[in-house]
């Protein structure tokens, strides 16, 4: 038996990364999981796997849950004929699908988004293809660099302190009370809809 190691990079942080090993019969959803586990994320929140090309172009998403189910069947029949139809990246649940079956390219790479009110994004690729230990459990991390910094919002009190920052929100303030910003309205804006 085989199992696949993977080594996981986060978007914005040079100094992480995760080594994943799994076996090719494990579901998506498994490979979440460990994702979750070994990442320290909360897992209440939605994600998607990307199956991407050497260049990281999606072609296909493996999601946690299928939010379009039913909706294709109503598109259907509310469609003309006459309109052109966009195609669709296919979409399948991470529960159905397991890695063997979309593993094509031995540096196989995926996109792993996870929270889509507040994405994080990362690039998960195939580094190597090795026999499984007897009684080892997969999937597991089996190397971990880096801890995932969280996210630091500015702090308000800091932007208003600065002379700079508060000369301009003054005049910004000055032009909205004086109307100084309506001259830059395009007159042909319309809020009607041209259909």
């Amino acid at each position: 038996m085989q199992a696949y190691r993977f080594r996981l990079l986060f978007e914005d942080q040079e100094d992480f990364l995760r080594d994943i090993e799994i076996k090719p019969n494990q579901t998506f959803r498994e490979f979440h999981d460990i994702i979750r586990e070994c990442v320290g994320l909360e897992g209440n929140e939605l994600a998607s796997f990307f199956v991407c090309d050497r260049k990281w172009l999606k072609s296909q998403e493996i999601t946690l849950i299928d939010m379009m189910e039913g909706e294709d069947a109503a598109k259907d029949v509310a469609d003309d004929e006459e309109t052109p139809h966009e195609e669709k990246m296919p979409i399948k649940v991470m529960d159905q699908v397991r890695l063997k079956d979309v593993i094509e390219d031995p540096h196989q790479r995926f996109i792993y988004e996870y929270d889509f009110l507040n994405t994080k994004t990362f690039y998960l690729e195939l580094t190597r293809i090795l026999d499984t230990i007897p009684g080892k459990e997969y999937p597991v991390c089996v190397r971990k660099e880096g801890t995932l910094a969280a996210a630091v919002l500015p702090n308000i009190n800091s932007f208003l302190d600065d002379p700079d920052e508060e000369a301009m929100m003054k005049e910004l303030d000055d032009m909205i009370k004086d109307g100084g910003m309506e001259e830059e309205i395009d007159e042909n804006f319309t809020t009607e809809p041209e259909w």
